[in-house]
């Protein structure tokens, strides 16, 4: 099953795919971003008395219909000696209910003609399944079987806790990007469950037991703390009748503890060199940015792509292009459902000067700073903003996962109805307020991965 973690997904594609700056699709933008209209999008919204929370858009464009579940969990609900758990449910998910044996959840669905996957991120866990629309039904009732009806064997737990551990060594522990993600993690975040990746440590998974997994799922997979997502070729009353039919008579459970602990605020700088073979070298810096429903995030990502967005932005022309320093270079925001991070990295080859890569990093992140932006990289940056959230409605896939992240991790569905609009309103001065405020040395925190020292034990 796929994983989303934007950081080590960006750092393991950007060695591959140099001048690759941001998230964002690289699609020539329009004119100005308020040439680009936002589609008007007739969400329709209802929860049902077990406290399913449920979204449905009818979009007719093709005969293909996704039903989604999202369920408020993800790694930041975990702790220490749990790390992991919720990555194996998104395996063991699939590893048979009640009705349904193991692994039939998907070859039901893929004999139909769908397409099943899954995802585990730091807020949420999500399963999506496209099907043609006659089978939304068939859907629905599979989600709704291993909503609480999952089968929790010792044989499935071990089974899974060895493939989770089998990713958690492939991805990190022999992977040199991973491991500089881990550390870079552990360094940003002293005290709050984003010190770890959803990856989870191969510690804490040798010791998780059915029980434990028991426990995790009655408390988190329960209706009242999932949101169903509709989108497709039907019509509200089929998909209001079909959700009362098979979800409407599974129990509420309990709310869940949110025990997740507030960051201390960064008063210094932190810095640390992972000494590892590796034929490319990386820089990668993170600055402490509020939670993605803050009102100051659209201004950070504004910046983001002034700084990041294709091979006409700031830190590729600087540090690619001009000084040939680096083979790749750029950053993001990652916006979490708690403050994340606002990351700056550069990719360089073994002979360039690691100290030089650094200072203009720094010197680019001091003249947003110090200077205001112009208005045409203004502009341009709205403009990819803007044209990267109506690519993002091209598939019903796409517009389903996009209004689960909004509902948990934003805070609210209707922030990505709201769509481009919330990129119009910001200025050159906010912009550089924004930059002003939190890119600053004291709250930095940079890993750099590099060769080992010539004569250095390996």
């Amino acid at each position: 099953m796929s994983r989303r973690s934007l950081p080590l997904l960006l750092l393991t594609l950007l060695v591959s795919a140099p001048g690759a700056a941001t998230s964002k699709p690289p699609h020539a933008a329009p004119a100005t971003a308020a040439a680009l209209p936002s589609p008007k999008l007739d969400v329709k919204n209802w929860t049902l008395p077990n406290g399913l929370n449920v979204l449905f858009l009818a979009d007719h464009k093709a005969p293909i219909a996704t039903v989604q579940v999202f369920y408020h969990v993800g790694s930041k609900d975990e702790h220490v000696g749990i790390r992991g758990v919720a990555h194996m449910f998104e395996h063991m998910m699939f590893k048979g209910s009640e009705h349904v044996a193991p692994e039939e959840h998907a070859r039901l669905l893929k004999e139909v003609g769908g397409q099943v996957n899954a995802y585990t991120t730091e807020d949420l866990t999500a399963y999506h399944d496209t099907v043609p629309p006659s089978y939304v039904g068939f859907a629905m009732q599979l989600e709704a079987e291993r909503m609480r009806q999952l089968k929790l064997f010792p044989a499935t737990v071990d089974s899974e806790r060895h493939v989770v551990e089998e990713e958690k060594r492939l991805r990190v522990d022999n992977d040199p990007i991973g491991k500089a993600i881990e550390k870079f993690r552990a360094l940003a975040y002293v005290k709050h469950p984003y010190n770890w990746t959803p990856i989870g440590t191969i510690e804490d998974l040798e010791t998780v037991t059915p029980a434990v997994c028991q426990r995790f799922y009655d408390t988190y997979y329960q209706p009242n703390n999932a949101t169903l997502v509709v989108v497709g070729d039907v019509d509200e009353k089929t998909v209001h009748d079909l959700v009362d039919q098979h979800f409407g008579a599974i129990p509420r459970g309990p709310t869940p503890a949110r025990a997740g602990a507030d960051e201390p605020p960064q008063t210094s700088m932190r810095a640390e060199t992972l000494h590892i073979e590796v034929q490319v070298p990386v820089v990668v810096g993170g600055y402490h940015i509020p939670r993605a429903a803050d009102p100051d995030v659209p201004a950070l990502e504004v910046l983001a792509a002034v700084l990041s967005a294709g091979e006409s932005s700031r830190l590729h022309q600087r540090l690619v292009r001009r000084e040939h320093l680096a083979i790749a270079a750029g950053g993001v925001t990652e916006t979490l459902e708690h403050p994340g991070l606002f990351i700056v990295y550069a990719a360089y080859l073994p002979d360039r000067d690691a100290a030089r890569v650094q200072a203009v990093l720094s010197e680019e992140i001091a003249r947003v700073r110090d200077q205001p932006i112009a208005s045409d990289e203004l502009d341009k940056a709205k403009n990819q903003l803007a044209a990267g959230y109506v690519f993002g409605l091209q598939t019903v896939d796409g517009i389903a996962q996009a209004l689960g992240r909004a509902q948990y991790v934003e805070g609210d569905w209707k922030r990505f109805v709201e769509g481009a609009t919330r990129y119009l309103a910001v200025t050159a001065a906010d912009v550089q307020r924004v930059a002003k405020k939190y890119l600053v040395d004291t709250n930095l925190t940079r890993v750099t991965l590099a060769q080992p020292a010539p004569g250095a034990t390996k």
